[in-house]
């Protein structure tokens, strides 16, 4: 992976960002601390200084000028030239002893060069503090030196701290822009391959459920759904053509055979009759087409509002009652009230379409039960019935459209209902689920319940 690559990559971007300012901040905090070891050494060289001074002053009131003399005379000899300096002066400036052969310009604390004070003879930088007994002037110095060796070596440290840290994190910022680009490479690969038709590809998802993760366990949730679709929409295409293609030729031959007939001088009603029929059942397919559609596009939830699931179901029951008398079987409703938010008009739609589906397949004698049912999470509406069931390989694809179990051939209809169910189940957040029983078969709706309910 080039290096370049990885330098224009957002996450080392970002790591670079976050370093300029916090080496910005670092060296705010970092001038900061030289200035307060600095000052701390200066003033613990000041209080050294300052105890000294004291001392001699006490000398002073004690045994006089001689006596301030020999004391300056026995520190000097007892410290090193570098270490500490000493002076003495009288009113007329003169020099009395030590090595300081020049008065500073200042009274007090002062830094000063004492090569300039002393004729070349001591170098340095020194605090001094100068200071008058009476008609004599004192002059007590330290090294300063010090404080500039320490400035230096913290200095040094802490350039070099920075520095390391700057590279540790400029490290860690192409490891991670490595790891991120690895990352979206495999993403790229995948949705690279998925453009060229393979829908069944999917989005690498680790074990660490980071932010690629979960964008890519979305994104491969978007990916089945979306194969779901084409699958759907091929699927729908080919058997719309099938379903199409059947009444299409019987209406053509009712139409030759009624052209014939007139040819014949016979009557063709019979025959225009029969074309008719077939035409109306390309509209009602067309119609249920349409409807489905119209489902399945439906973005809004403007027309939703509560809705008494029993009284839907009820309605349901009524309505088909004289099919179920025909074919001797006994509809039932039970459970309890409850209230969805929901489109009404859909809602009595999807019920009639299962209990209808149960009330085709379930045969002869049947009994079909309607069963309301209500949780803390969710309000299930289950029809179920004592007839066949379906096989349990049909249980994965009876709810595309055209799709239609094998002993459902000889039955009217197109396969649509319970893809009807399914979409207005999806518009809804509803769960929807079959399964054969030990009695028969069932089909359920889940649905969440209402909120302040």
């Amino acid at each position: 992976m080039r290096l370049d690559s990885l330098i224009r990559s957002e996450p080392f971007k970002a790591t670079f960002r976050v370093l300029c300012v916090f080496l910005v901040l670092y060296s705010i905090a970092s001038w900061a601390l030289i200035k307060s070891v600095e000052t701390t050494l200066r003033e613990d060289l000041q209080a050294l200084i300052r105890v000294e001074t004291e001392l001699l002053k006490q000398i002073y009131r004690d045994e006089g000028t001689t006596g301030l003399v020999s004391a300056i005379d026995t520190l000097g000899k007892q410290s090193r030239s570098t270490d500490r300096v000493y002076g003495l002066f009288d009113e007329r400036n003169l020099n009395l002893t030590g090595p300081i052969s020049a008065q500073p310009d200042f009274i007090g604390f002062g830094t000063r060069d004492l090569s300039v004070l002393t004729g070349g003879r001591i170098a340095g930088l020194f605090v001094l503090q100068v200071d008058h007994f009476d008609a004599l002037t004192v002059i007590v110095g330290r090294n300063g030196d010090m404080i500039a060796h320490a400035r230096k070596r913290l200095l040094f440290g802490l350039v070099s701290f920075g520095i390391l840290l700057g590279a540790a994190t400029l490290t860690l910022g192409l490891w991670a822009a490595r790891r991120s680009q690895v990352r979206l490479n495999d993403m790229e690969a995948a949705l690279r391959d998925i453009s060229t038709g393979q829908l069944d590809r999917r989005l690498p998802v680790g074990s660490k459920n980071d932010q690629f993760d979960r964008v890519s366990a979305r994104m491969n949730a978007n990916l089945a759904q979306l194969e779901r679709l084409v699958s759907s929409v091929k699927t729908t295409a080919s058997a719309i053509a099938h379903d199409l293609k059947t009444p299409l030729s019987h209406a053509q031959i009712a139409m030759h055979q009624a052209a014939d007939a007139v040819t014949a001088n016979e009557l063709a009603s019979s025959k225009i009759a029969d074309a008719l029929a077939e035409t109306d059942r390309l509209n009602t397919l067309f119609e249920t087409i349409l409807r489905l559609s119209s489902i399945q596009n439906a973005k809004d939830r403007r027309n939703f509002c509560n809705v008494s699931l029993w009284d839907v179901t009820d309605n349901a029951i009524s309505f088909l009652a004289p099919m179920a008398e025909e074919n001797g079987q006994t509809l039932k409703l039970c459970g309890v009230e409850a209230q969805i938010d929901a489109d009404p008009d859909m809602i009595q739609q999807a019920v009639i379409n299962l209990v209808q589906n149960a009330v085709v397949h379930a045969g002869t004698g049947a009994s079909i039960d309607a069963v309301i049912a209500s949780d803390t999470d969710a309000v299930s509406l289950i029809i179920k019935d004592t007839g066949p069931g379906i096989l349990e390989v049909s249980k994965e694809t009876i709810l595309e459209p055209f799709a239609r179990g094998a002993s459902d051939r000889g039955t009217p209809g197109h396969g649509l209902g319970l893809a009807i169910v399914r979409a207005i189940s999806e518009l809804h957040d509803a769960q929807i689920s079959l399964d054969n029983t030990s009695t028969g078969f069932e089909v359920s709706l889940r649905f969440p319940i209402l909120k302040n309910s």
